[in-house]
């Protein structure tokens, strides 16, 4: 695989099992991939939910309280909805634009991505197998554990950056404490040695200057918030999930008190000092959920029908922020994303000249071929014309900033015929697509732009290929 979204030389020797299996089964079985990507979806999400349910069957002895902890951590969000009613401006993780976090609310990871269901689906398989290997000394539960941690590093190599440290805690803890004998770190090392070669296939494309891997490491992804606005997205979950964790570090069973070292551990992750933090939430929501339902669970436990109002309530005072987020993402598709040009989003749909377009590239482009478009529009090339974009999706791009200025400079009026021609040779740019009903305000200050828009027509070294309504393909002569 390579990452069309940039034009750094690549080697293409990225290899990802979970995209590559849904690429292979589109070939196979012909259906759209939009539709093979729900499909996915589905199934991913479904596989995270029963692993969820078999991890609290080891913490949760009643079953109305496992279907509780499932149907909780489905559902749940913190308390960005209060802040959003009465209009201030720091909103926590869980809804406010631009923080938004579909790893750390799993809600938004059911809704959103397969990727993120299944590597969080893996992480849960993982913890699972490990505390039965590590108390019982299973070489099979063992081998197991590190089969999911192989393919975890391979299709979301930075989970496995709390993951490690995590289990590695977890197993010091039981054996100092005496709850798991020696042989535990033995254990502890084979599911190292299982996991080793993902973890140095990624070290390994990093050496050689793979920028897929690059571009998904070092690109820049945002920070986490605040701690204090992290916990309130989190929410009333996290405050439960404190509580048992005091009590059920000490007086919980093995699989309680991995759920307190994922919960403590995880936290912490969070904020650790590299580029990628905020995305080493992934999976934390599973401990702060199941966690705050063994808060309260014991007391229920003797009224049946307490605990269906109990528990019914609890999920509807969660509930608000998932709602509020579906309504924004409704608003956004009635308004195709309108809101937000100003940050260079792209557009939910697009349409028929645009699509048209894309499409007229495929088939006519190859691997050397490099396209400079709107970013509205080159997001969606790759996917649709197969060609590598200079300027697309803000993190798998390569110093996107720098590219946008170069960009703003190239459309600017005062820039010379000539400097446009000098800019797509030195970066071997063949293609331009051009929407004239797609302003450049976002691209270039109004005052830069006074002298009228950058009209390819005039350029004698751009051969115009396309042509319908208001979007036109250029290849450079």
């Amino acid at each position: 695989m390579t990452d069309l979204f940039t034009t750094e030389p690549q080697p293409g020797r990225f290899i990802d099992l979970f995209w590559l299996t849904l690429g292979l089964s589109a070939r196979v079985t012909h259906l759209a991939l939009p539709i093979v990507y729900h499909i996915a979806r589905v199934i991913s999400g479904w596989l995270l939910l029963m692993a969820v349910y078999w991890l609290s069957a080891q913490v949760i002895p009643t079953v109305w309280g496992r279907r509780l902890a499932v149907a909780l951590t489905a559902t749940a969000s913190g308390v960005g909805w209060l802040f959003h009613t009465h209009g201030l401006q720091l909103h926590p993780i869980d809804y406010g634009p631009g923080l938004v976090m579909p790893e750390a609310i799993t809600f938004l990871t059911l809704l959103i991505s397969p990727l993120f269901s299944f590597s969080t689906f893996l992480i849960i398989v993982i913890y699972g197998f490990a505390v039965h290997a590590f108390a019982t000394g299973s070489v099979r539960s063992t081998a197991l554990a590190g089969l999911a941690a192989l393919v975890l590093g391979n299709i979301h190599g930075y989970d496995i950056i709390p993951v490690a440290p995590i289990i590695a805690l977890y197993v010091v803890v039981q054996v100092v404490t005496r709850r798991a004998a020696l042989r535990a770190l033995r254990l502890l090392a084979l599911i190292g040695a299982i996991a080793a070669p993902s973890v140095l296939y990624q070290y390994w494309l990093q050496t050689i200057g793979d920028m897929t891997v690059v571009a998904k490491f070092m690109g820049p992804t945002a920070s986490s918030p605040p701690m204090r606005w992290f916990a309130l997205g989190l929410g009333l979950p996290l405050f439960l999930a404190a509580i048992a964790a005091v009590r059920g570090f000490a007086k919980g069973n093995d699989a309680t008190r991995l759920l307190v070292v994922w919960l403590v551990v995880g936290f912490a992750a969070v904020f650790a000092p590299v580029p990628f933090n905020r995305k080493l939430a992934e999976g934390l929501h599973i401990p702060v959920c199941v966690l705050a339902v063994l808060a309260f669970e014991r007391l229920l436990r003797s009224a049946p029908r307490r605990m269906v109002f109990v528990g019914a309530g609890f999920i509807l005072l969660c509930l608000p922020s998932n709602a509020l987020f579906l309504h924004r993402a409704m608003n956004d598709l009635i308004t195709n994303n309108q809101r937000y040009l100003g940050g260079l989003t792209p557009p939910v749909y697009l349409r028929p000249d645009q699509y048209d377009a894309l499409r007229f590239l495929e088939g006519r482009v190859n691997r050397f071929d490099i396209l400079l478009a709107n970013p509205f529009l080159a997001n969606y090339a790759p996917s649709l014309s197969g060609v590598r974009v200079y300027l697309g999706h803000w993190s798998e791009t390569l110093r996107y900033r720098g590219k946008i200025g170069q960009a703003s400079i190239f459309l600017q009026a005062g820039t010379s015929d000539a400097e446009r021609k000098a800019f797509f040779r030195k970066r071997r740019i063949t293609y331009l697509l051009r929407d004239r009903s797609v302003y450049d305000d976002a691209l270039i200050p109004l005052s830069l732009g006074a002298g009228g828009p950058f009209d390819p027509d005039h350029s004698p070294w751009l051969s115009k290929v396309y042509q319908r309504s208001h979007v036109a393909v250029y290849r450079v002569r």
